[in-house]
């Protein structure tokens, strides 16, 4: 593969990053708080419910640019670290890929935990509540679940877009281990 294409990639994969990492910070430092803000919470959970719907169809989408591209650059990468012997431990490069596939599985569990099972269930409780004056216990232990699973998820999501860094940088990674 020529580095014109691998370049392409990187900057497709970027992109997908960029868009994944940045609605993160979105949401949380700025819909959230903005919807909170709404008086009448049966509109900010509709609100809430509309935004995190689409942004989830988005983050799907960019995911997979995300995962094809870099597993169309994995290849020749490969085929690089192979200079330093048969075993991609050989190089840094090796070391830092699994490390951040490990990093990348672990954040798509809490995003996926937070989207598909915690975050519907904070959404129903907090319908069921709100008319109330208090919130359930419940509900505030699950706010606390989603809160605690949205940071980690961000986290991971920081902590992987570094590995991705040093795996770019090619005068670091590619380096005998």
């Amino acid at each position: 593969m020529s580095e014109t294409v691998i370049s392409i990639l990187v900057w497709l994969h970027v992109i997908g990053v960029a868009v994944w990492l940045g609605g993160q910070i979105v949401t949380a430092a700025c819909v959230i708080p903005a919807l909170r803000s709404v008086g009448d919470r049966t509109i900010w959970l509709d609100a809430l419910e509309g935004f995190t719907r689409r942004f989830g169809r988005v983050g799907i989408v960019v995911m997979v640019i995300i995962v094809i591209t870099g597993g169309a650059m994995v290849d020749p990468r490969l085929d690089q670290a192979e200079n330093f012997g048969p075993d991609i431990y050989d190089a840094r490069w090796g070391y830092i890929f699994v490390i951040k596939m490990a990093l990348w599985a672990v954040m798509i569990a809490l995003i996926g935990l937070h989207q598909f099972v915690f975050g519907p269930r904070q959404l129903e409780l907090a319908r069921e509540s709100a008319d109330a004056e208090e919130d359930t216990p419940e509900l505030k232990r699950v706010r606390r679940l989603t809160i605690m699973l949205s940071i980690s998820g961000l986290l991971m999501t920081l902590l992987v877009a570094g590995a991705g860094a040093f795996l770019g940088n090619h005068n670091f990674s590619m380096l005998p281990a």
